[in-house]
């Protein structure tokens, strides 16, 4: 949903903030995507956000870039900082799996991390380059969140079965331990593998050879990315990419 304007003021764009969640809501999301916010509280946001928690929608929202403990009172960043169930603040991590230079953390107010830097993405007019910051792995765990959706469709209104889903299968990283909730950051795979072991039916196969066997429509291949470990390089900015 498209209403941001650099144009407008503070309080214009927090009230359309608003009304975007309303309209959301409203048009049956199962998850939003907030990769903004601010250290301003919002009695009306708060609220639009308490109403989507009713409905069991998922709300992932952006730690902020001001490299602060948002632990602290002075520091709070919102709207990840209103505590609801059914939000995951999310702090951004390097290509080294450590906190991001500008990234916000809270051991008690951000709950994970995600990949934030020199994120290849879509640019205005139909461009490509590399974005970094928080705004870039919290879209990361919406992807994942929409993954466990599409593959559990009972989920699309359970926002804390797929936020504890989530948090309960990261990998752990030590620089990590004191600086977000779960102690780490999201991985696709062993949170899908949690999910297969649940009791939705879900079953991994270890290749499209097994699929067929199983012959299940709940069946889904297991990925093997251990050909591709030697070619990993980091992502750099290219002023020319496009």
């Amino acid at each position: 949903i498209r209403y941001y304007s650099q144009t407008a003021s503070g309080a214009e764009n927090l009230a359309n903030t608003i009304k975007a969640i309303h309209y959301a809501i409203d048009n049956g999301a199962h998850i939003i995507n907030y990769s903004g916010g601010g250290a301003e509280f919002s009695a009306g946001e708060r609220k639009a956000i308490e109403r989507a928690a009713k409905k069991g929608i998922l709300f992932v929202a952006a730690a902020g870039n001001e490299h602060r403990d948002t632990d602290k009172e002075s520091n709070k960043y919102y709207p990840g900082a209103y505590g609801l169930q059914n939000i995951i603040a999310v702090a951004a991590t390097d290509i080294n799996n450590q906190l991001l230079s500008s990234s916000n953390w809270g051991g008690a107010t951000v709950h994970v991390s995600a990949p934030g830097e020199n994120i290849y993405s879509t640019l205005p007019n139909g461009k490509y380059g590399y974005l970094t910051g928080t705004s870039q792995g919290t879209a990361f765990v919406t992807g994942l969140a929409a993954l466990l959706m599409a593959e559990d469709p009972s989920l699309r209104s359970k926002a804390e079965s797929v936020k504890n889903l989530i948090l309960g299968n990261v990998d752990k990283i030590e620089g990590l331990k004191a600086k977000v909730i779960s102690g780490g950051r999201i991985n696709a795979y062993s949170t899908l593998k949690a999910l297969a072991n649940k009791a939705s039916g879900i079953q991994l196969a270890e290749s499209a050879k097994q699929k067929l066997e199983m012959d299940s429509p709940q069946v889904i291949i297991a990925p093997d990315f251990s050909q591709f470990e030697e070619k990993r390089v980091p992502a750099r900015n290219k002023n020319s990419v496009e």
